[in-house]
């Protein structure tokens, strides 16, 4: 056998002990168990193929690898679209499809999870699928170390992808996406541009009307005067979107301050592979200059606070004159009394 195949041979066998020996950013490690429909068993999460009614198994293998008990703290999430774009995962998401099912109503954790050191904890779960669900159901399993003195948010960690695989200093996610018939035809859309003056920001409605998540969307931006002139123009990187959910995506305007005046917004791109184009028409009324000024110079135009604040030291003057008019008297008095004695005397 050649030193070339040899090499070659010794190349496969390391590359995966180094990809499993990869330093973790916690004292446990997660590894997913075969669960029925899984798609692939090296994507680092539960990706299952179901129908409506399937009873969904997962079994995971937790391991603490310290020299230390650890306990760590279960909870259900449910996926959400953050505003510049990415899939985040919350047990509080602020979901508005009542119809589209939510993994925090079907699954039940277990709260605490104690491992002692050095040893292997196996973890089940089991969930079923409701009978009228299609598209994707996505969320997951967030394991949190219980000695964490800090709130841990996966926002400051965002990418704008999916975030399947997302791990953090004493926060783990085991993803769960069960994927089904898609019956929904609503589709990605854009919605109407708003520009808020007081904080030079323009922003746009993106929605995903579908069911599925979209992995991948992505395009170019020109903004334009009521002329047809060119103000700028710009690239919005590559983002994801959880299923059946909208957002209000801030544009880049790359530190432009706009003018009063009337403006167009051209996107142009893709969602998925499936092209799309708007054109959506917004006003600016006032700069942030002008906003910020009105807003200092606000209260002095409430006369409502103003006058009692008038009275109110207007009362306080003629008590403190009152006051000096007296103690005037009383010396006065004094000095006549006492020049009156020096007469008496004399």
């Amino acid at each position: 056998m050649s030193s070339r195949v040899l090499i070659l041979i010794f190349l496969m066998i390391l590359i995966p002990i180094s990809a499993n020996a990869a330093d973790s950013a916690n004292d446990f490690e997660v590894e997913l168990l075969p669960a029925e429909g899984q798609q692939s068993f090296s994507e680092g999460y539960f990706n299952v193929d179901a129908g409506p009614g399937q009873q969904i198994t997962l079994n995971f293998r937790l391991t603490n690898t310290s020299d230390e008990p650890i306990e760590l703290n279960a909870e259900t999430v449910d996926a959400w679209t953050a505003e510049t774009g990415g899939i985040l995962y919350s047990a509080n998401a602020d979901l508005d499809e009542e119809d589209h099912p939510r993994l925090t109503d079907l699954l039940i954790v277990q709260e605490t999870i104690k491992i002692p050191a050095n040893t292997v904890e196996i973890v089940h779960y089991h969930f079923d699928v409701p009978w009228d669900a299609s598209g994707t159901l996505l969320g997951g399993i967030m394991l949190t170390t219980a000695n964490n003195s800090q709130e841990l948010s996966m926002e400051p960690l965002n990418d704008g992808g999916s975030n399947y695989t997302f791990e953090q200093l004493g926060q783990q996610l085991v993803a769960v996406k069960v994927n089904m018939p898609e019956n929904s035809a609503a589709g990605f859309s854009l919605g109407k541009a708003q520009f808020d003056s007081s904080q030079n920001l323009l922003t746009m409605k993106v929605a995903n009307g579908n069911s599925t998540v979209l992995e991948n969307v992505q395009g170019t931006y020109t903004i334009m005067d009521k002329d047809g002139e060119t103000i700028l123009n710009g690239v919005i990187d590559s983002f994801a979107m959880a299923p059946k959910s909208d957002i209000r995506f801030p544009v880049d305007l790359k530190g432009h301050v706009f003018e009063e005046g009337k403006y167009v917004l051209l996107i142009k791109g893709s969602a998925d592979k499936k092209e799309f184009f708007a054109e959506e028409k917004f006003s600016v009324s006032g700069t942030p200059q002008a906003a910020f000024a009105s807003e200092a110079t606000a209260p002095e135009a409430s006369g409502g606070n103003f006058l009692p604040a008038i009275a109110i030291s207007l009362a306080a003057l003629f008590l403190l004159l009152l006051l000096f008019m007296k103690i005037v008297k009383r010396n006065e008095k004094g000095q006549y009394m006492n020049l009156t004695d020096k007469n008496n005397l004399q």
